[in-house]
C-alpha cells in the first residue's frame, strides 16, 4: 500500500449514486446537529467531561468529501504552522519525527516506532485529507475543549446501512479514550440489523509544553513528542483486532483535523499491536 500524501482517497466504499439519493434523503451540508439523536447514559460514574452521543443521519456524498477549509480550519492550521513551521505540520514530517523519537528508547516504547515505519514505507494504510465527516468529529470535540491549549480525545464508531449513517461519539476531558459497554452494546444491535461497522474514528492530538507527569500522560522519554502523526499505536490496533472479530470493523481512522491515516481490516494484521 502507498502513502498517499495530499490525497482525497478513502478505502471506504462510497455510495453507488448516492443511496441517501436512493432512499429519497438528502444533505445539505455534512454538518452535524447541534442535538444527537440519543445521549447515552452509564450505569457507572462517568469521568470527567464523559460524553456518549448517537446520531442518526441521512448518507450522502457530503460526508466522503474532503473537509471545508473554513475558518476554523485555518485558524487551526495556522496556529500549527506556527509552532512547527510548514514542513514540520507535513504528514511525512510527523511521522519521521515520531518514529525518530520512539527509536531511540528502550523496549518497550521502541516498539511504538514500527507502525510509523509502515506507514511511511506503504506497508500499511493510506494517509489523505481529513474528510468532512472526520472533520466534524474532531470540531465537535474541539468545541468541547480546545485541542491546542487543552488537548482531548474523542472516539466514534461510524457504520452505514438502509441509506443512513449511525454515528457514535464519544469523547472526555482526558487524552485518551474509554470504551463502553453501553456503547457497543448498540453498535453490535445495529450489525445484527444489517448495518455495516466501515470505520472507528479517533484523533490524535498535537500536545505541546510538556512535562512529566501533566495529564498529557507525559514521561521523561516522550517530553518532546509533539504527536499528530496518525500511524495507530500498539494499543490501537489491539484494540481494531478486537472489534474486527467482534463487530466486525471494516476499516480504523485515524486524524489530527487536517489529515486522516485510513486502515482496512488486513492493514490489522500488517500493522503491530501491543503483546501481553
Amino acid at each position: 500500500m502507498t502513502l498517499l500524501l495530499g490525497s482525497t482517497a478513502c478505502r471506504t466504499p462510497q455510495p453507488e449514486g448516492g443511496s441517501a439519493a436512493k432512499a429519497g434523503l438528502s444533505v445539505a451540508t455534512c454538518e452535524l446537529p447541534s442535538s444527537p439523536a440519543e445521549v447515552i447514559s452509564l450505569t457507572e460514574a462517568p469521568i470527567p467531561g464523559e460524553l456518549h452521543e448517537r446520531f442518526d443521519l441521512p448518507d450522502g456524498p457530503e460526508w466522503w468529501a474532503p473537509a471545508p477549509e473554513d475558518a476554523e480550519r485555518q485558524r487551526y492550521r495556522e496556529a500549527l504552522v506556527a509552532r512547527l513551521g510548514a514542513g514540520g505540520v507535513e504528514m511525512r514530517a510527523l511521522l519521521e519525527r515520531s518514529r525518530e523519537l520512539f527509536t531511540a528508547l528502550a523496549l518497550p516504547l521502541r516498539r511504538e516506532a514500527e507502525n510509523s515505519t509502515r506507514v511511511l514505507e506503504g506497508g500499511a494504510g493510506t494517509v489523505g485529507p481529513a474528510s468532512c465527516l472526520e472533520w466534524r468529529l474532531f470540531q465537535r470535540q474541539a468545541w468541547r475543549f480546545p485541542m491546542l491549549e487543552h488537548p482531548t480525545e474523542f472516539s466514534a464508531y461510524v457504520l452505514r446501512g438502509q441509506g443512513r449513517l449511525h454515528v457514535y461519539f464519544s469523547g472526555a476531558d482526558r487524552v485518551g479514550a474509554k470504551l463502553r459497554s453501553e456503547v457497543t452494546e448498540r453498535v453490535a444491535a445495529d450489525v445484527a440489523r444489517g448495518f455495516v461497522l466501515v470505520a472507528h474514528a479517533h484523533n490524535h492530538n498535537f500536545m505541546f509544553d510538556r512535562v512529566p507527569g501533566d495529564r498529557q500522560w507525559t514521561t521523561p522519554e516522550t517530553v518532546n513528542d509533539v504527536g499528530g502523526g496518525v500511524a495507530p499505536s500498539l494499543t490501537d490496533v489491539q484494540a481494531y483486532r478486537g472489534m474486527h472479530e467482534a463487530l466486525g470493523l471494516q476499516g480504523a481512522w485515524v486524524t489530527n483535523g487536517l489529515e486522516t491515516g485510513r486502515y482496512t481490516a488486513g492493514d490489522f494484521t500488517r500493522l503491530s499491536a501491543w503483546e501481553g
